[in-house]
């Protein structure tokens, strides 16, 4: 595998800032220009009336002072979802480009004086949320930590995942989680199968001058993506929080990309998030944040989002309300309404934009050691913690996950502990998503069944506890008193539990009044063969019998504790193949390319019922070819002269086995009689080509008889004549067999 090594850091440029005081009373209190601001940039919401008629052509005396050159839909028209947005108030936003050497503050101010003109915003300038990256983490710690590692490595400190791919699920494909971020890496093998390819319906880039549909591979979007849905199970690079269990995925990534290096300018970070909500994502990672020279700015400006419009913050409460619908606000997906995530910030403050917008997921980090890492922003609006990787340069110690270029990488930040947690609900909404799933629900079973009190906060406060997925999967969202609730589970398999040894069983049951508790459907057994998948509403229970011994089970499937349902498993003891007609010994034409071919289900048996497979051994080389052939077909095949045992074996599933051992003698049956070789030194042999009493008398050249040999001879029983005593020399064979004889002249050598 290769490996790559990436150092990707924020570092904030260090100045002060002061608060203008007078703010006419249509205009958002105004953040002092810094520069964390992007020049040439400013985003306005006008009026209703003035929506569809805003043209910067119509202030000309403005246009000239500021260098405008362009006007623009910060949320172009989106066809069937142009009436919902219009709703949400999405076509009030336009873009403005203006000569940059124009002061920030005086162009916010001229633009704010504008008639219908009820907000003004600066873009600030965004950053990813790694904080450093060095070489050769090998291990994925963050899901499976036993502490087994080293010392740093304290055990549970994980996401708690393994046992929810094992009972639950490990991701559907109908859910899609949109990558607001670089670009993913499409090319990768453990995310290009699963990532949606730019186009109409699906990735796209937001970056400024860039073709919408081409998705620039990027680093730090790839190593995010991979953390939610790299490919599991199949044999490359690293396993995904949701990345299915059989090698071929588990839920859809969609790639917005807002990122081309470290510095992106013009990058629409809220049509992105627009985009993903209209084209089928419920979640949105976002690992990033805004950059900020002073924690006190961040405050500022943290202050102003959370009580004021902002293009971005209309973007986010957007998708959280129409994510999974169509454009008449119908569920569509796994999911009504969506979840955002934002990674917290890696600077040590307690505050941060967007992280600290209330309806957004913030997330915090910590380390294997159970610490949480001095990067990590903290304070109550921090909603949930998880793996991003300790303070520590041990690159043990980081998060591992792909690269571009095929590569593995180790970062360590928020930015890693972001997708983590949209992992996880991913995760959720692949097993408990369907008809009437809000994204309500799934925000409380992630949020409420994180655990408090567990990670080392050193001496800070955060509003939430360790993400635990197995947790959030078994978190009681419903009643636990089986009065309140009327859960049943059928299934229409009449048979019983009663399986022979070799066989798979495979049974559907219905889980009816479980629509709206969505309890979560658990499954036991001591029967290693046995397993099970399901949702709220629906189970389906496999047993292979070749998994378990033979013998008695029992296996139980849980609704919650409101219902259970108990399954005994019976696996019949296994009986071997037997026997039933011994091949018979085999003569074949040396002269002929023609096939004996023998069907092996007449001679073999198996008392249950199973499909044999067959193989064949044989003592001798070079005689016959012996082989199988459409799985239950012996082909037998002249190669040269001679005779060879032939064994064929037949085994059932378990290996439990039986054979049958033939002779075959290869001559020409043209013939009627063979004797070779000729010359000979040793051996001489007379084979005849049927059974008959035989005589075979070796003359010398002056007519003396010197050897002699009589018997019932045949293909299987020949007459071998010992010569090697005879001196060199010509010799006369005489053969009397039945009723015929044959005279041939033999050398000894």
């Amino acid at each position: 595998m290769k490996r790559f090594f990436l150092l990707l850091a924020a570092f904030l440029l260090l100045a002060s800032c002061a608060q203008q005081e007078i703010v006419p009373e249509t205009v958002a209190p105004q953040a002092p220009a810094s520069k964390s601001q992007i020049p040439g940039q400013a985003i306005v919401r006008v009026t209703e009336e003035l929506a569809d008629e805003f043209a910067i052509g119509d202030f000309p005396e403005v246009a000239k002072q500021l260098g405008i050159v362009s006007a623009e839909r910060v949320f172009p028209d989106a066809g069937e979802f142009e009436a919902k947005h219009r709703a949400a108030g999405l076509h009030r936003w336009y873009r403005i480009q203006y000569d940059p050497a124009v002061a920030i503050t005086k162009a916010r101010a001229d633009l704010a004086a504008l008639p219908g003109v009820e907000t003004v915003e600066i873009p600030l300038r965004k950053a990813r949320r790694s904080y450093f990256n060095d070489p050769d983490l090998w291990e994925q710690w963050h899901y499976i930590n036993d502490g087994t590692l080293g010392p740093a490595f304290k055990a549970g400190m994980d996401i708690n995942v393994e046992p929810v791919w094992k009972e639950f699920t490990a991701g559907n494909s109908e859910v899609i989680v949109a990558v607001i971020d670089g670009g993913i890496d499409l090319s990768n093998p453990d995310l290009g199968g699963v990532t949606l390819p730019g186009g109409s319906n699906g990735s796209r880039s937001f970056l400024e001058n860039y073709p919408p549909y081409e998705i620039p591979g990027d680093d730090h979007g790839t190593h995010a993506a991979g953390t939610i849905g790299a490919i599991n199970n199949n044999g490359k690079f690293v396993a995904g929080v949701a990345g299915g269990r059989d090698g071929k995925g588990g839920v859809t990534l969609m790639s917005c990309v807002i990122f081309d290096g470290e510095e992106p300018v013009g990058a629409d970070e809220a049509a992105a998030l627009v985009w993903a909500a209209d084209h089928g994502a419920v979640i949105a990672n976002n690992s990033w944040g805004y950059v900020f020279e002073t924690e006190e700015e961040a405050a500022a400006v943290a202050l102003d989002f959370e009580q004021n419009e902002w293009s971005l913050k209309t973007a986010i409460n957007y998708f959280i309300e129409y994510a999974g619908t169509d454009a008449n606000g119908n569920q569509t997906g796994p999911m009504k309404g969506g979840l955002v995530t934002f990674a917290s910030g890696n600077e040590g403050w307690a505050h941060d934009v967007p992280g600290e917008y209330e309806p957004v997921v913030a997330v915090g980090a910590f380390g294997p050691d159970g610490k949480m890492p001095n990067y990590s922003n903290y304070g109550p609006w921090v909603d949930i913690l998880a793996p991003g990787g300790s303070d520590s340069d041990d690159y043990k110690e980081w998060v591992v996950s792909v690269v571009t270029n095929n590569y593995v990488g180790y970062m360590v930040g928020t930015s890693m502990a972001c997708p983590h947690v949209s992992g996880v609900a991913a995760l959720l909404v692949s097993y408990y998503g369907g008809p009437g799933f809000t994204a309500d629900e799934l925000k409380e079973r992630l949020l409420n069944s994180a655990r408090e009190g567990v990670i080392d906060l050193q001496g800070r406060t955060v509003g939430g506890g360790m993400l635990d997925a197995y947790a959030a999967f078994t978190y009681d969202v419903g009643p636990v008193d089986p009065s309140q609730a009327n859960i049943k589970i059928t299934t229409d398999y009449k048979g019983d539990y009663s399986i022979k040894s070799h066989e798979t069983l495979i049974v559907d049951y219905s889980i009816t009044g479980n629509n709206k508790l969505r309890l979560p459907v658990r499954f036991e057994t001591d029967c290693p063969g046995a397993s099970m998948t399901s949702t709220h509403n629906f189970a389906e229970l496999t047993i292979e019998a070749l998994k378990a011994e033979p013998g008695e089970y029992t296996a139980i499937m849980h609704v919650g504790s409101v219902a259970h349902l108990d399954i005994p498993i019976t696996i019949l003891e296994n009986h071997a193949p037997v026997v039933v007609h011994a091949i018979d010994n085999q003569v074949i034409n040396a002269a002929s390319s023609t096939l004996t071919m023998i069907p092996l289900a007449d001679c073999f048996k198996d008392s249950d019922g199973e499909t044999l497979t067959y193989s064949v051994s044989v003592n001798t080389e070079g005689v016959a070819s012996a082989r199988i052939s459409g799985g239950n077909t012996l082909n037998l095949g002249a190669e040269g002269y001679g005779e060879m045992q032939v064994t064929v074996t037949a085994k059932d599933a378990r290996q439990a086995q039986c054979s049958t051992t033939f002779q075959l003698v290869s001559r020409n049956t043209y013939q009627e009689l063979d004797v070779f070789p000729n010359p000979v030194h040793d051996i001489l042999t007379v084979r005849p080509g049927s059974d008959a009493p035989t005589t075979a008398t070796l003359y010398s050249r002056s007519g003396a008889r010197v050897l002699s040999q009589e018997s019932q001879a045949g293909p299987f029983q020949p007459i071998r004549l010992d010569v090697r005593n005879l001196p060199a020399g010509t010799y006369s064979l005489q053969v009397q067999y039945g009723t015929k004889q044959q005279v041939t002249n033999i050398v000894k050598y």
